[in-house]
């Protein structure tokens, strides 16, 4: 990679450990001061998940702004340039190439932490417990897999095992030099490979006996509901076996995570998501599986969807009409309730403000950043079961606990599906990925205020180009 730095990420962000790391020269990390105590291990790593949440990734990006305007979530204005770039899916501007380089290059500096991290896990072997060695290295293979499978569903192509043309990196080392690249099954052979060596060595993840929000003596295995904990390896396994094809295992990884869904991961309750309540639960704290702790998760709101001091211009919201249709208009929907409960009328247009990341409270679940929830392990079981009638059953779950009339069509699934990711993955960066997947040729056009009209979709929609710099560095690409 041409602007990698290499160097670990934990110093300038935890304090009172800001001297851990001596880089010698910028590109050189200084490992006999970094891994040399079990202190240094867990900077390390906090470091990765803090730099997770940088604007170009999960703070923004990846989350409830580029990649949710590139699903058609927001009306907005034709005026803003790069917003409707995103909406056209017009990836050539300048901005739009800044960001996806941004991305790129941010994600690749994270892997290439986290394979050094790895690579003591070994050297430094006699540092760390057995007890934290599995834990330490089960997240970073986790976070390793998690990382590399968002620039595939991102920059790669629509799945096909058999596609050789599009070339990715997959970093298993720490190199300067060697650049493996892999075809769309070898790579996703590879993501599957880290999670489940992952899922073995998380075996026994304190949430499996304490739960995912529990402190305890340590700290560092405190909470685990902010770290890639075992059940969140088990539900991105689903996610990453699904986004292949392989709809058995997808269900067998599914099922491991909703088999804790009654005792460590319960459905919100309704009387605390009411948008009027200071401290209401918007982001449906207890149903979420794995979310980067984010003290700055609530300026998202100043920032893209406060209509009382953005311009129209500048505010992210869905028309009026479109959340009615998408809602079917049931207002006790929870999500409806939750998030767009709130109208506003600028100029000729009527916007329901979007206010998942809303919060006046400064608390531990206030700033989480949804990253996996249990949700999903409903909805991937319902699409995988062979029998539609059984998947009807598991989508019901999820129903029932959303103020939503439950199924009785079974022929209505994969429809049924569809509305559910809609509603149910509001900036939290989903939706594109969904339709990605599934290789829609049309997705529903923001444009259109009665939500009607559909945008057409191909390679060049779903596909943005890996960033000029990489590809003229490396001519895997030519």
């Amino acid at each position: 990679m041409k602007n990698l730095l290499y160097i670990l990420l934990a110093a300038t962000f935890l304090s009172g450990c800001n001297n851990w790391l001596d880089v010698q020269p910028y590109d050189r990390v200084a490992e006999d001061v970094a891994f040399t105590s079990v202190k240094g291990f867990e900077n390390a790593l906090n470091g990765i998940y803090i730099e997770m949440n940088h604007t170009s990734l999960y703070g923004s990006y990846l989350s409830c702004e580029m990649i949710e305007l590139m699903a058609q979530r927001y009306h907005v204005n034709e005026g803003t340039v790069y917003y409707h770039d995103l909406v056209e899916h017009q990836y050539q501007g300048e901005m739009c190439r800044t960001r996806f380089a941004d991305i790129w290059e941010k994600i690749y500096n994270l892997i290439a932490n986290i394979n050094k991290l790895l690579e003591n896990c070994e050297k430094q072997r006699t540092v760390l417990s057995d007890d934290y060695y599995q834990l330490i290295k089960g997240e970073a293979l986790g976070l390793r897999a998690f990382l590399h499978f968002d620039i595939f569903r991102l920059f790669g192509p629509l799945y096909e095992p058999s596609d050789n043309v599009t070339r990715l990196p997959y970093y298993k080392i720490f190199s300067l030099n060697e650049r493996p690249r892999f075809a769309a099954e070898e790579f996703m052979n590879n993501v599957i490979a880290d999670l489940r060596e992952a899922s073995n060595l998380l075996e026994n993840d304190p949430i499996r006996t304490e739960g995912s929000w529990q402190e305890n003596t340590y700290t560092f295995t405190s909470f685990r509901k902010m770290r890639l904990n075992w059940y969140a390896v088990q539900l991105l396994l689903a996610r990453a076996e699904l986004y292949r094809g392989n709809k058995s295992d997808a269900l067998s990884a599914a099922r491991n995570v909703i088999d804790a869904q009654e005792k460590w991961f319960s459905w919100v309750n309704r009387q605390n998501i009411s948008s009027g309540k200071e401290d209401a639960d918007r982001v449906f704290f207890d149903e979420i599986v794995f979310g980067l702790r984010n003290s700055r998760v609530t300026r998202l709101y100043s920032s893209y969807f406060n209509g009382n001091t953005l311009s129209s211009e500048m505010l992210l919201a869905p028309l009026n009409s479109q959340i009615l249709k998408i809602f079917e208009n049931n207002r006790d929907d929870y999500r409806y309730v939750a998030f767009f409960s709130t109208l506003l009328t600028a100029g000729s247009s009527a916007y329901n403000l979007f206010e998942k990341y809303k919060s006046t409270v400064d608390s531990l679940s206030s700033n989480l950043m949804p990253m996996l929830r249990i949700s999903e392990a409903y909805y991937i079981a319902a699409e995988c079961e062979p029998e539609p009638e059984e998947g009807m059953q598991w989508l019901n779950q999820v129903l029932v606990h959303r103020g939503v009339k439950e199924m009785t069509n079974s022929s209505l699934l994969a429809s049924t599906l569809e509305k559910e990711y809609i509603r149910e993955f509001w900036g939290e960066g989903q939706l594109f990925y969904y339709y990605k997947r599934l290789k829609y040729s049309e997705i529903i056009d923001s444009d259109d205020p009665q939500y009607v009209s559909m945008r057409t979709m191909g390679v060049a929609e779903y596909q943005p180009q890996i960033p000029e710099s990489e590809s003229k560095y490396n001519d895997m690409y030519n």
